[in-house]
């Protein structure tokens, strides 16, 4: 377990982050050289950063509103922002939303800026970054879809408000299982189907539960 602070907020870094992000590279189950352990290594440290960024949009963003304590949490399907005690009105709690995946695009941005312009000479640096780039764009994203706890869930959540909580958990379950098999057949990849088809269960349990927690 690695733990530290950056910008003031305690940040906890759990092993099975870097198994996933392994995983992702598609490389892991095939490393039989140096090239392939580089890209591997490369992959998992850009897309670290990537989604370090997205927790400290969240983060930030949750202290311009006044809340002093969050701490950021990288887990094995990503990361998590947490506020402690927060008293958001629902407007704040959708631009806490909107910061995370804000910030990465940005960030993902200003890399294919210097790609576009021929701007990154060194090849392994070009891996790295462009690693750092898809991941940007492509976590970003995944992240829109309106899938609670994902950041398009919790904007769809608040923007409906908390006496529409059935409608936003069915919308979420239909969202998450159309789009995973869709990244299955696209992709020909399982891990992302089964994280969405983790979050659709989950969805499912809380229609008879109390209201959830609201993690970013």
């Amino acid at each position: 377990m690695l733990r530290f602070r950056l910008f003031g907020f305690p940040i906890t870094v759990q092993p099975w982050h870097w198994l996933v992000l392994a995983l992702l590279s598609g490389g892991l189950m095939h490393i039989n050289n140096r090239e392939t352990l580089a890209y591997v290594l490369m992959f998992v440290a850009a897309g670290f950063v990537s989604i370090l960024i997205h927790e400290l949009g969240h983060a930030f963003t949750s202290r311009r509103f006044g809340c002093q304590r969050v701490e950021i949490v990288m887990h094995g399907f990503g990361g998590v922002a947490i506020s402690h005690n927060p008293r958001f009105t629902r407007g704040q709690h959708i631009w806490i939303s909107i910061a995370g995946p804000a910030v990465q695009i940005l960030a993902g941005s200003l890399v294919f800026f210097f790609f576009w312009n021929d701007l990154i000479p060194d090849i392994p640096i070009q891996s790295l970054l462009a690693s750092f780039m898809v991941v940007s764009f492509f976590w970003a994203l995944i992240n829109l879809l309106p899938v609670y706890p994902l950041d398009g869930g919790q904007i769809l959540w608040h923007a409906l408000g908390p006496m529409q909580k059935s409608l936003t958990l069915r919308i979420s379950m239909f969202t998450a299982v159309v789009v995973g098999l869709f990244l299955f057949l696209w992709l020909k990849e399982i891990l992302f189907p089964i994280i969405l088809g983790f979050m659709a269960y989950q969805n499912y349990k809380m229609l008879i539960e109390p209201t959830p927690r609201r993690p970013w």
